[in-house]
């Protein structure tokens, strides 16, 4: 129901609501009931009552206090800011019609006011809400959001029953309420029963109009914030961006489609070899080479990870690894600018893991074993490691050539590439490529930015080539040549690069016989094996064949979540009597298997493979190098004398594991130990 002019001057309607109000305190009658009254006011009216106000209440007791007051002063500090010259501005029409213009907080707690002949208690750090003053205009239109006017006896309390109360709430950006504006008329007693001309109920739209004015200053101001802290923001991202850039050793250019040069790092300019503060306004293209690809790729929009460019400045020309990202206009696909970042082709170690999956994990001391062949094998390669020389690596597959090669580059270059090339997997017609590179366009099925070949990339490290024996002879000359004078040219290229790399070859055949038989060449094999590390095979290694088999083990069952399994004395023996012609590779193989199969924990004979059992692979406790000088001892007790020592070393001292090897029981180990005055 709205008020109008008609229904304020109607006595018998107010004095129906008067009357409401008066049985509805004595519990005598439902507001809701009631035809002349607003069901948002009957609502307010019962909320009221059950918060224990009632009509006869004194507002003047509810206060906060000074500390309270401070505090909420500071909370609506904006409100009352922005509120206080707009409301100021309306001081003469309230004097003129004897209004009291209010502003309070969402709580009802009153935070500003002018007030005019308004004969009442001080309102100053008083709360007005249902709570403590019962039904009030601002309370209704801070609980409905929206402006509400009222008359007479629709207040609450008896002091406002001649008061017009006109409010409307103060929104922000989320339509929460943040205040609500009131405008206060005392029209004297029981003004409806007289004839009053300056009665306005039309006020609530002029209030309305304030509050939303307020509102909207509010908001704007509110943008100012957002829009300053969002301005910082961007200062501060701009600011940290520059110093990132400049903190990089890569060129960063950023371009417009048409290749003018809009920004750049300092290690841009320096690249174009352009001072920093005259780059701007130049265009990429004056430093390519004609032949670029680059501006065609940004024209076509396409994101490119690497690609190789020459830079010209000068006379010189520098090749770089080049990154392209195209950024779009915002709403459409129109390219605005384009991003570059220029890497320099010597810092090409990064990309190394990318492009081969080679990575050098292994120290000299994760290589497993305690025997002395061992030992000495580790020994020698540690002392090597500090050379530059090439190294060649001798021993038979399986035996972890590729470990000592590992551990001779963290030993000697860890922080360079470490590129791996195994000569017997790759096909014979992509050797070449491989190892050499390429230039654009050199073959059918090339990749159209060419590729730099393994040699290249081991720049800075290690190369190590695995079985050079089977090298294809006609590129042994090529490689001899670049051990020479350590420059690469590309397939289908015309330039040298100069390469500087530590050269680790291995192999499980006999070089030399090679040579000599004109299956490689002789000059590249004496360049080759400057320095040689033979690696011994597991059957010679004694008792590290038992360290390995743990070694093995535990790794394994970490690895998949079982628990380590213990080898049997009887599985241990057979695993030392074999004589593993696939080292340690074969070693490592068959203990997954053994764990796979055991069960509780123990591996038994039953759970190694069965080639540990096919013919007669058990190793003898004599060596073949021993029994080819048999006729040199003087009789069976020496021969009982060595086959007891070499049982003792493959068993790591151990007298029980030693005993089974040679089928005899401790005790006349122990007394043969000490007839042939052996100690261990």
């Amino acid at each position: 129901m709205i008020v109008t002019e008609k229904s304020f001057s109607d006595q018998t309607y107010w004095e129906e609501i008067a009357r409401c109000k008066t049985q509805f305190v004595n519990n005598e009658e439902d507001p809701l009931l009631n035809p002349y009254l607003r069901k948002e006011v009957a609502e307010s009216w019962i909320r009221s009552k059950n918060n224990g106000v009632f009509p006869w209440t004194s507002y003047s007791k509810y206060h906060l206090t000074e500390e309270e007051w401070r505090l909420l002063k500071e909370q609506n500090e904006r409100l009352i800011h922005i509120a206080q010259p707009l409301i100021s501005n309306y001081l003469g029409l309230a004097s003129t019609n004897g209004h009291s213009l209010e502003l309070f907080d969402p709580s009802g707690a009153f935070l500003l006011g002018i007030h005019i002949n308004i004969s009442s208690t001080p309102v100053l750090s008083i709360v007005f809400n249902e709570s403590t003053t019962g039904t009030t205009a601002h309370g209704l239109a801070t609980y409905h959001k929206k402006p509400f006017q009222l008359i007479g006896p629709e207040n609450y309390l008896d002091v406002w029953q001649n008061m017009i109360c006109s409010a409307a709430p103060i929104l922000d950006e989320m339509g929460e309420v943040l205040g609500t504006l009131a405008l206060v008329q005392d029209m004297g007693e029981k003004p409806w029963e007289k004839n009053r001309s300056n009665l306005h109920v039309h006020s609530l739209g002029w209030v309305s109009s304030l509050a939303e004015a307020i509102g909207n200053q509010i908001k704007i101001q509110n943008g100012y914030d957002v829009l300053n802290e969002v301005n910082n923001d961007l200062r501060k991202a701009t600011e940290t961006l520059k110093i990132i850039l400049e903190f990089i050793d890569e060129g960063v250019i950023t371009i417009e489609p048409n290749g003018r040069i809009l920004s750049s790092n300092h290690e841009g300019s320096r690249i174009l070899n352009v001072h920093h503060s005259k780059i701007r306004g130049r265009n990429i293209g004056e430093f390519l080479l004609p032949k670029s690809a680059l501006m065609g790729y940004v024209a076509a929009n396409k994101t490119v990870d690497y690609m190789e460019e020459y830079v010209v400045n000068g006379r010189e020309e520098k090749q770089y690894l080049v990154s392209l990202r195209p950024v779009y206009k915002q709403g459409n696909d129109e390219l605005d600018f384009a991003i570059l970042r220029f890497n320099h082709s010597d810092k090409i170690n990064a990309l190394v893991n990318t492009r081969s999956g080679a990575v050098a994990k292994f120290r000299f001391e994760d290589i497993v074993g305690q025997s002395e062949s061992m030992l000495k094998a580790k020994a020698l390669a540690r002392r090597f490691a500090r050379t530059r020389e090439n190294l060649l690596l001798l021993g038979e597959s399986g035996t972890g050539k590729e470990l000592f090669a590992q551990a001779l580059h963290n030993s000697h270059r860890p922080g360079g590439p470490f590129i791996a090339v195994n000569c017997a997997a790759m096909p014979r017609n992509l050797i070449e490529s491989e190892l050499f590179g390429y230039e654009s366009g050199s073959f059918t099925g090339a990749e159209k930015n060419g590729r730099p070949g393994k040699i290249e990339l081991a720049n800075g490290g290690t190369l190590f080539l695995d079985e050079i024996g089977d090298m294809p002879i006609e590129l042994q000359a090529v490689l001899l040549r670049v051990l020479q004078d350590k420059m690469v040219m590309r397939l289908g290229g015309r330039n040298y690069r100069q390469v500087d790399f530590r050269l680790i070859t291995a192999t499980n055949q006999d070089l030399k016989l090679l040579a000599q038989e004109k299956k490689f060449r002789e000059d590249l094999y004496f360049r080759l094996s400057v320095l040689n590390i033979e690696i011994p095979p597991l059957r010679s290694r004694g008792f590290d064949i038992a360290i390995l088999a743990e070694h093995f083990i535990e790794n394994y069952a970490k690895r998949v979540g079982l628990p380590a399994a213990v080898i049997s004395p009887e599985a241990k023996r057979r695993i030392l009597e074999y004589n593993w012609p696939g080292n340690v590779r074969q070693l490592e193989n068959a203990m997954i298997y053994a764990v796979n199969l055991a069960e509780d924990g123990r591996i038994m004979l039953s759970h190694l493979p069965k080639e540990l059992f096919e013919k007669r692979t058990a190793l003898p406790m004599v060596s073949e190098r021993e029994c080819d000088n048999l006729e040199e001892l003087f009789s069976m007790k020496d021969l009982e004398k060595v086959t007891i020592k070499k049982a003792l070393e493959r068993s790591g001292n151990s007298v029980a594991i030693a005993s089974d090897l040679l089928g005899i029981s401790k005790t006349t180990l122990y007394r043969k130990l000490k007839e042939h005055n052996i100690h261990y």
